[in-house]
């Protein structure tokens, strides 16, 4: 395989496959070579493919548990009920991508044997902790014991918190085996070859994991943090940031972002519906405009929807039936009437999906000549994330975790580093001015916040913000802390999903006693919170 020109090529050939098709297992394609990496013998094996196979498995991975919650959270508009947005087969390819992870890091493993590859085996080894503690974090458990190995024909489920411990032992051999000088070098199809890069990652999804659990009582938890923001050696900079970058090719293979090919491709944009609900809290939560609004939406329509085109109008069950300012969205659950409005509903703007920009010109023939071409982001981990979680650390116990640093510090870096992150991926720089006021009117918030539980809610609120293009932050920050205050539910007769339900791929294909289905409301191990806690 072509070693650098064909990288990006050779990320999208697979990941838009796992992307776009959520509910199936990952199928690896390469531009030069047409081999699954899974079907190889260690003799056979190009240890650059099977990692590169990794690599793409766990962004699609990510990708499509993001596209399974973003409705859920009201990222985006949700149609209907919880349980029609969650139905047994959302997390088939989540679920079939982990254990393809899992051999493929197995044969690196193998294959380092007789060849120098510790640190293609330290990277696989990262990225098969973020898999299952994704799996964790979506279901509560997984197969990890006995996971991909033929003496268990019948594998038993591992309880989430085994899994979590296992994965901060994991991380330090992934760790161990990043530093191992004079290895042969790999593919790297997110940070260029640097191996301290990697180990950040490796530490943040450890800073991740402490805060994700805080509410069991882990008490290394504060010190092991300390320990990492000491060291400095995390994603604390933009340019740490682990995400999947998009391109405009548009054929062999199609490298765009993936809500750009399904909005902007479509008869004028359109398709999916922005939530009501966000779009409200970036245009009225504060006194302000949040800076960020006009490149996470573009209004295609500046004229004021009504009649067939608002069937939700006049009905008391949706408040924010219209927001105002011509955004044209949805409430959550509203699954009145859709009418021909594809041309005129609010859609996805320049970030993170390399669409438009909206400057206020509102036409659909602007939109297809000024957007970006589908040159967005998938941010998987950004610094923003890690400075909101170290913020939330940073609160003392019960809301948080007593960590070192100052809480505000943390809030206002991960805000200007998200101000910063939306501005280089849309190309537009945002007002001075704006950014100064929204973040003088948050910090004045902050400090005239009575409770921990008022802060907490504060610093929640800007994580959830920052967090649209990936809703898997927003899902596991609700589940644990309750915030933000979304308004309450317009779903009737539904609960919210604490957790997704086992696949039915994996239920349905294996004569396996060891695996039973569990309900929706089955909460997490971390998810120590009351039943009913979240709607």
């Amino acid at each position: 395989m072509k070693k650098i020109n064909n990288k990006i090529k050779y990320l999208f050939s697979v990941v838009t496959v796992c992307i776009l098709v959520l509910t199936t297992s990952c199928e690896t394609t390469n531009l030069d070579v047409n081999v699954n990496p899974n079907a190889l013998s260690p003799e056979s094996a190009d240890p650059s493919l099977v990692l590169n196979s990794i690599q793409a498995g766990m962004i699609g991975q990510s990708f499509g548990l993001n596209a399974n919650v973003r409705g859920v959270m009201r990222h985006i508009n949700m149609f209907g009920t919880y349980a029609a947005n969650t139905p047994p087969s959302s997390l088939n390819g989540a679920w079939a991508t982990t254990f393809s992870v899992v051999a493929n890091r197995k044969l690196i493993e193998d294959l380092n044997n007789t060849q120098d590859l510790a640190n293609h085996l330290g990277a696989a080894q990262v990225l098969e902790a973020f898999a299952y503690v994704n799996l964790v974090d979506f279901i509560g458990t997984a197969v990890y014991t006995e996971a991909v190995d033929a003496a268990f024909a019948n594998p038993n489920l591992d309880a989430g918190k085994d899994i979590y411990d296992a994965m901060y032992t994991l991380l330090d051999k992934a760790i161990a085996n990043l530093q191992v000088s004079g290895q042969v070098k790999f593919e790297d199809l997110f940070f260029n070859g640097d191996l301290n890069a990697w180990i950040k990652l490796a530490n943040t999804i450890k800073i991740r994991m402490y805060v994700q659990s805080k509410l069991t009582g882990n008490g290394n938890a504060a010190a092991s943090i300390n320990s990492i923001v000491a060291s400095g050696n995390y994603i604390k900079s933009n340019s740490d940031d682990f995400v999947a970058q998009f391109g405009t090719n548009n054929d062999n293979p199609d490298v765009r972002h993936p809500d750009f090919v399904a909005t902007y491709e479509a008869a004028g944009a359109g398709g999916t519906y922005m939530s009501n609900e966000f779009i409200n809290i970036l245009k009225n939560d504060k006194t302000v405009e949040d800076p960020r609004l006009k490149h996470y939406m573009y209004r295609q329509s500046l004229t004021v929807p009504s009649g067939s085109k608002l069937p939700c109008a006049g009905n008391p069950a949706y408040p924010l039936c219209y927001v105002g300012d011509f955004y044209w969205g949805r409430q959550h659950g509203d699954d009145e009437g859709i009418p021909n409005d594809n041309n005129q509903r609010t859609t996805f703007g320049a970030y993170p999906a390399g669409g438009a920009f909206d400057s206020g010109v509102g036409n659909v023939s602007s939109n297809n000549s000024i957007n970006l071409g589908g040159k967005g982001i998938f941010p998987v981990i950004t610094a923003s994330f890690t400075d909101f979680l170290l913020a939330e650390a940073s609160l003392p116990a019960p809301v948080g975790l007593g960590v070192n640093g100052n809480t505000w510090t943390y809030i206002e870096n991960g805000i200007k580093k998200s101000f910063a992150k939306v501005s280089e991926i849309s190309g537009v720089a945002m007002v001075q001015a704006d950014m100064d006021a929204y973040i003088n009117e948050v910090k004045a918030n902050f400090n005239n916040a009575a409770t921990d539980s008022d802060k907490l809610a504060i610093i929640v609120k800007e994580f959830y913000v920052a967090s649209f293009g990936n809703s898997i932050e927003a899902y596991n920050a609700y589940r644990r802390t309750g915030f933000p205050d979304l308004g309450g539910s317009v779903v009737p007769n539904t609960d919210f999903p604490r957790n997704f339900l086992i696949p039915d791929s994996e239920l349905n294909s294996n004569d396996n006693p060891n695996l039973k289905q569990i309900t929706r409301t089955t909460q997490v191990f971390w998810d120590t919170n009351p039943a009913g806690f979240v709607q």
